[in-house]
């Protein structure tokens, strides 16, 4: 269960972002911190948040289970300026590590200033090379990410999706992406 090791304190903080709508999601990323490159580490529980509308979240659920049930997110720190990571999927007890990402930190697509990027473009194809998400922290264990999808030129932005999410850490060790099977190309 999301966040079943947190403290009190913490609980009722993920309570909270699994009870805003969309909009106030926005609103409260906006004031929210910027971890650094070191301050994620290993894999996170993670759990899509409300989508706007019933259509919207009805289609967002169905991409994300498209590789099977979506576990979290998993990071690595390269250097003090970036890093890797992935998706986790399957169950805890039986998980891939899928859609590898780089990370850094850089300038947000969604609020003024910078946050923990989530780059996908360079390690995949296809239509996730469009999705970008991006992470500020609420707690030392809860962190509320953007994903977006779309145009990230900035006078496209209104055909972007934006895709809130929290994440929890959790105790799963980061899996080795060099022994994980290859994704198959489509076609």
């Amino acid at each position: 269960m999301l966040g079943e090791t947190l403290s009190p304190p913490e609980k009722e903080q993920l309570a909270e972002l699994m009870r805003l709508d969309r909009f106030r999601l926005k609103m409260l990323y906006w004031d929210l911190p910027t971890p650094s490159i070191a301050d994620l580490a290993g894999e996170y529980d993670a759990q899509l948040l409300d989508q706007g509308d019933p259509l919207g979240t009805f289609l967002t659920r169905t991409l994300f289970g498209s590789k099977g049930p979506w576990l979290g997110k998993a990071f690595r720190p390269i250097s003090d300026t970036c890093g890797e990571g992935y998706n986790a999927f399957g169950t805890v007890e039986d998980r891939r590590a899928l859609l590898p990402m780089d990370t850094s930190i850089d300038h947000s697509l969604v609020v003024p200033g910078d946050s923990f990027i989530l780059d996908y473009r360079h390690r995949n194809w296809g239509p996730i090379c469009w999705l970008r998400g991006e992470v500020r922290r609420v707690s030392e264990s809860v962190f509320l990410g953007m994903g977006t999808f779309g145009p990230r030129r900035r006078n496209l932005h209104k055909f972007r999706r934006v895709i809130p999410f929290v994440m929890v850490h959790c105790d799963r060790p980061y899996l080795n992406l060099a022994t994980q099977p290859p994704m198959k190309r489509a076609g």
